[in-house]
């Protein structure tokens, strides 16, 4: 009698997966994993228009009825299969992922870039170029410095010694601006945020709408592909969800 064999034998037998049955559900005591056919990886682009160019194109011979479109947020949309039953999967054709600007909200930043992000990396919507002159109405010198004062809504910028106030600065709040925060193809989101200036002549703008533009922007790209994939009738094939 080998030992070793039965040794082994007895462990592999011990190792094998063991399902039970409750009700109409089976069960494994393990993790059992499904050996999947060979998939491409999914295509990776940038923009709104390359799935439009992509579905429309149909290298793929892919039915658009069986085409899922998620725009899963204000920054990315899959394109993928509809559900295979048997494995509980879908196949990923590809994924656009918006090319963002960096944006420093919520943090005091000095005067000189503030206005060079305002004007790079927000579109001319709302009131971008009122805040632009109130900030550029206020500068500084090496000696002295801003008395500013508020009253929970609006402030007031004074100058003292040494620091230089073309105007009488009042800054409203809230002002509504619409940054680069999704892809370039669609209307930006215009939102309300709160401006403020501290003594040190920095500037911050504060998000005040609880992130409602982002669903904004879902429904803006959820537009956008109904629209850009309808036939002249105006019907759409693919099943978009935002």
């Amino acid at each position: 009698m080998d030992l070793t064999r039965d040794f082994i034998e007895k462990i592999e037998e011990m190792a094998a997966p063991e399902t039970i049955h409750v009700g109409d559900l089976e069960y494994s005591h393990q993790h059992l994993y499904p050996v999947m056919p060979p998939r491409p990886e999914p295509l990776q682009t940038k923009s709104l228009s390359s799935i439009v160019d992509y579905l429309k194109g149909n290298i793929d011979q892919c039915d658009p009825e069986e085409i899922l479109i998620h725009v899963v947020d204000e920054e990315t949309v899959t394109v993928s299969s509809r559900l295979f039953y048997d494995l509980r999967t879908r196949e990923v054709y590809m994924t656009a992922d918006a090319p963002l600007p960096q944006l420093r909200l919520n943090d005091f930043i000095p005067r000189e870039n503030f206005n060079i992000m305002l004007q790079s990396c927000f579109t001319e919507k709302g009131d971008r170029d009122s805040v632009l002159r109130v900030i550029g109405n206020i500068s500084q010198q090496q000696s002295g410095g801003v008395e500013v004062s508020d009253d929970g809504v609006t402030q007031n910028v004074e100058a003292k010694a040494g620091t230089v106030l073309k105007t009488k600065a009042t800054i409203p709040n809230p002002v509504n601006l619409a940054p680069f925060r999704t892809f370039t193809e669609i209307d930006q989101p215009l939102s309300p945020f709160v401006l403020r200036i501290n003594e040190d002549m920095c500037v911050a703008l504060f998000t005040a709408d609880g992130g409602a533009w982002k669903q904004e922007a879902m429904k803006n790209i959820q537009t956008y592909l109904r629209e850009a994939l309808s036939d002249e009738a105006g019907n759409c094939p693919y099943t978009i969800i935002a």
